[in-house]
């Protein structure tokens, strides 16, 4: 079908063309539904943005400190020394793990939380809808 037999169709008006008058009705009664989906992958994609850029900072900081780390092991005299280098290594990169692993689940609960009051949000509008 061509533009103008498309526009031909839609000039018609919804009185002489049932099939775009259910289409109508169809859209709608799921506009809130194609509003919160929208506002949802808005959300998402902010989300992800953050969740990328904080992750490229994380591995960055990190190859620094094994690359640092390594120039502490080859500067070591004693086993000791290369010890307590390895282990303040190793806690450090537990901290730092364990503190990105946190920013991630509290990142994901955010979005969870948001998912939830945008669903909540338009659900309430589908009702007050449906009761009018």
């Amino acid at each position: 079908m061509n533009a103008n037999a498309s526009r031909s169709l839609a000039d018609q008006g919804l009185d002489k063309n049932p099939g775009l008058a259910s289409f109508e009705a169809w859209l709608s009664m799921n506009r809130p539904m194609f509003a919160a989906m929208t506002e949802l992958n808005g959300r998402f994609l902010e989300q992800v943005s953050r969740a990328n850029n904080e992750w490229l900072g994380f591995v960055n900081r990190r190859l620094n400190e094994d690359m640092a780390a390594s120039q502490r092991f080859m500067e070591c005299k004693t086993v000791q020394d290369l010890f307590a280098a390895y282990s303040d290594f190793i806690q450090r990169a537990q901290q730092q793990y364990q503190a990105e692993f946190q920013y991630f689940a509290r990142l994901n609960q955010k979005l969870a939380d948001e998912t939830a009051s945008v669903i909540k949000s338009h659900m309430d509008e589908i009702e007050t809808d449906i009761r009018h």
